[in-house]
């Protein structure tokens, strides 16, 4: 081999190994991202299960099948947050039901819950 093949070699060799790093650099990065976005939503998922199975069992309803505004903020306050999840409860009168909205930085879930989706109502027997 003379000199020039040799350098040529060298730097082909170079910059396949540069290549080559920067490609398992990237793919560990979209990994690391992929498992904080996983673990994101995870969390934002058990949040919304807790909050189902608080409104579930607490006395949260008035008679006529319809959420009372202060039981449901006494009951969601009760729930400890962890620091990174926001909660937004909205109404929504054409259901009777909550809007329960939660997020985790620009990850967001967004949930109706119903009084007879919770169980509250009572089935109408004829």
């Amino acid at each position: 081999m003379t000199l020039t093949e040799v350098l040529v070699s060298a730097v082909i060799l170079g910059i396949s190994t540069q290549v080559g790093l920067q490609g398992w650099t990237r793919t560990a990065q979209a990994a690391a991202a992929a498992d904080q976005l996983d673990q994101q939503l995870t969390q934002l998922e058990q949040r919304l299960l807790i909050t189902r199975r608080v409104l579930a069992k607490a006395p949260v309803v008035h008679p006529h099948c319809r959420f009372d505004g202060d039981a449901v903020d006494a009951a969601l306050s009760a729930i400890p947050m962890a620091p990174a999840i926001t909660e937004t409860v909205e109404d929504d009168r054409s259901t009777d039901g909550l809007w329960l909205t939660v997020a985790h930085g620009p990850v967001q879930r967004r949930q109706l819950l119903t009084p007879a989706g919770l169980g509250h109502c009572r089935a109408e027997v004829p």
